[in-house]
């Protein structure tokens, strides 16, 4: 039997909210109204409120005195400076540790990659799974200041997400392939090689709305 996973109510809520944001059911630039929400949920409007402030903080929803809580437009830009911080993040732990992956860590990733090694896997198991590979890697410095300001870009993967089409399937069917590439990299334990690794990881998802988009790069940076 699977293990259950127990949620809090606002953890719902969150959930639902992002789901419908990424299914496009609310639109970028849609104001949110609490009252609606919460008929539709059957909840009080103060969850409602909790989820919105947290997902304001993931950064597809912003908020304008006097008018409230509204989908956000998200901008090529806007993925561009998230992944370029947590994989300057990323790389700047290795070099602290000289890119010394020990057994342990090598098994933690592993036995992520086994569970991203499956197609039905939902939305949540994809951030969940991508959030605890790269968790080892950051942590590997040891430093809770450096831990602390990725986890504050940890959302980066629902900006992606977001900006593309809501396909589990095919969203999950790329996470595994590209964290086993990361991975096979990990194990060898070479600290610019990883580093490299890493930012070829981040900004690889960048490049590709790029090029869709007819962007260069320069655009990005001022």
């Amino acid at each position: 039997m699977s293990k259950l996973v127990y949620q809090t109510l606002r953890e719902n809520v969150v959930d639902a909210i992002r789901e419908k944001i990424l299914k496009r059911e609310l639109e970028p630039g849609v104001r949110i109204i609490e009252k609606d929400l919460s008929e539709e949920f059957g909840v009080s409007r103060g969850p409602i409120r909790e989820a919105l402030r947290q997902l304001e903080q993931e950064g597809i929803i912003e908020y304008t005195r006097n008018v409230g809580c509204s989908v956000k437009k998200v901008t090529i830009k806007d993925l561009f400076e998230i992944y370029l911080l947590r994989s300057t993040y990323e790389a700047l732990a290795m070099r602290l540790c000289a890119g010394r992956m020990e057994e342990k860590d090598i098994e933690g990733m592993e036995k992520v990659l086994a569970r991203m090694d499956n197609s039905a896997m939902n939305y949540g198991d994809i951030v969940s799974c991508d959030h605890i590979f790269h968790k080892i890697i950051v942590d590997k410095a040891k430093s809770a200041r450096l831990s602390k300001v990725w986890a504050d870009l940890a959302y980066g993967s629902v900006v992606e997400y977001y900006m593309g089409n809501f396909d589990e399937k095919e969203i999950a069917k790329r996470q595994y392939s590209i964290h086993k590439e990361l991975l096979d990299v990990c194990k060898r334990s070479e600290t610019e090689e990883i580093c490299k690794a890493i930012s070829h990881h981040y900004m690889a998802s960048v490049v590709r709305y790029m090029e869709k988009e007819g962007i260069k790069e320069e655009q990005l940076y001022f």
